[in-house]
This record gives C-alpha cells, structure tokens and sequence, in this order.
C-alpha cells in the first residue's frame, strides 16, 4: 500500500484536511488500525493538543509491520483496545488510551499536566481509567504521566494548581486537599469549591486566574462566597498564580503565617465535601 501524501497547509487548517488526513492514515496502516493521541482527542475538543504538532497517531496489532511514515506515526500494541466508532465509520482509541499515548510521546511536564488536566475536567475519562492505560501501557516514555497522575488523584485539576502544589511540597507546606466543597456545618448550605483547603488549619487557598474571572459577575460571585467563608470563620487567602509563582518564597511565607494564625483560632462553621463543584 502507498504511503500517504504529505498534507498541504498549516496546522490551523482542519475539520475535511483532517478527515482526510486521518482517512490516509488508517488506509496506509491497514486492517484493525485505529486513531489515538493528538488526532483523537481534537476530534474531542480538547483545546490543549491544538498547539501541537497534528500529526496522525494510529494503533496497530503487533502482529503489522507498519512503520511510521510522514505524518503518520505508527505503534503497534499487544493490547489493541475496541474502537470507538464515528459517523464515518472511522475507528478511534478511547479518550483515556488516546490520552495516554500522546503524553508519553511528549516532553514538557507543564504541556502534560495541560492535556490530562482538561481530558478529566471535560468528563471524557477519569483518574481511575486513565491510572489503568498508564499501568497497561509501554514503560517508554511514561514517566511524566506517571507524575501528572499523581498530582491529578490528589485532586489537582490544573497546570498552575500543580505547579503552586509543587513549590509548596518543596518548602515544607503541609499537602492542603484540592478542590474541595466547602458547606455550612448547620444547614449544609453550598458555599463555594477552594482550589486548596487545609482542614485541621481552616484555611482556604483560592487561586484567582485571570481567565477564571473574565466578567464582573462571575467577579462578584467569588467575592460574595470568600464573604461567606470568611464570615464562618475560614481563613482565606487568595492569590494570583504569578504572584505565586513569580515570588514563591513571599508566597509560602503567607501561607505558613496563615496556617498559624488557623492553628490558634476555634474550628471553622463548616464541613467539607470532596469531589466536583457543586452547580
């Protein structure tokens, strides 16, 4: 079989060049072939691997002796997963397969974290499967999504929550819980999902992006529910990540001399509830 024809245009170039694209890969590598990695998870929307170079990632049975030709990258498993099926009868890896082999093709952790961080918060796949893929998985290249794993089961759903939580393990912080729901102790009232939340301490980290804030009323309503924290006797400390990160050891100065002030005042008037934000 011929080897696919170099594709024409850029990157931003898509939707058809990308069917195409993906249809040329598939017939170059033959029966049971399937599309994983970059390919697989644009098709889902994820904006992370946009900035990456949108090669053509196919899975073959072990038993192909297809070799990776232009933009077609080819790898053979012992363990090739079903297929998900589209409209056109493409058949394409599931998300957390797809996922897991893109990351161990990449290098940067930061990029990682990124693509593993908005696979799990858009629902596509959870921790516990992804955990699976990256068991099951070739050992080449699986060190950082080993690592990002980690981060991600300790509640971590971001590339600047990784990176706070990393500078603080470094400096002797104890771990906070990340992402967490915090209600009234009384009537269980909602009031409001901290990026990091120091239980014993009652304090509360919320990280205030830029992009989290876009709008006054979104703006407001972080404001009103620090209000409603702090009203119960919460610490909150909030903070910018390039504050956080630009000047680290300023950063867990305030956080260490938060934590003490907590460990002095009577336990906050509410109770926590990990998982997702409420809505």
């Amino acid at each position: 079989m011929a080897a696919p024809a170099p594709r024409r245009g850029g990157r931003t170039q898509r939707s058809v060049d990308a069917q195409r694209a993906a249809a040329d890969g598939l017939n170059y590598c033959g029966r049971d072939a399937l599309l994983t990695g970059a390919v697989a998870l644009d098709r889902l929307g994820l904006r992370s691997v946009r900035r990456l170079p949108q090669d053509v990632a196919v899975l073959v049975p072990h038993s192909q002796r297809r070799k990776s030709h232009g933009f077609v990258i080819v790898e053979r498993t012992i363990r090739l997963p079903r297929p998900d099926l589209d409209a056109n009868g493409l058949p394409w890896a599931p998300p957390a397969c797809a996922v897991v082999d893109l990351c161990r093709r990449l290098h940067e952790l930061d990029v990682v974290r990124e693509v593993v961080a908005e696979a799990v918060q858009q629902g596509h796949c959870s921790v516990e499967r992804l955990a699976v893929e990256v068991r099951d998985s070739q050992s080449r290249g699986s060190g950082l999504p080993r690592r990002v794993l980690r981060e991600v089961a300790a509640g971590v759903r971001s590339v600047v929550e990784a990176r706070i939580r990393e500078g603080m393990r470094r400096g002797g912080i104890p771990d906070p819980l990340w992402n967490v729901d915090l209600l009234d102790a009384v009537d269980g009232t909602f009031l409001g999902c901290v990026d990091a939340y120091w239980d014993e301490y009652g304090v509360a980290l919320p990280i205030d992006s830029m992009e989290w804030h876009l709008g006054p009323k979104r703006y407001k309503l972080t404001q009103a529910r620090q209000r409603d924290l702090t009203e119960r006797g919460v610490l909150v400390l909030p903070v910018a990540p390039s504050v956080a990160l630009d000047d680290l050891p300023r950063f867990l100065r305030q956080v260490r001399n938060t934590l003490a002030e907590g460990a002095t005042r009577p336990r906050p008037r509410v109770r926590l509830r990990q998982g997702p934000a409420a809505q």
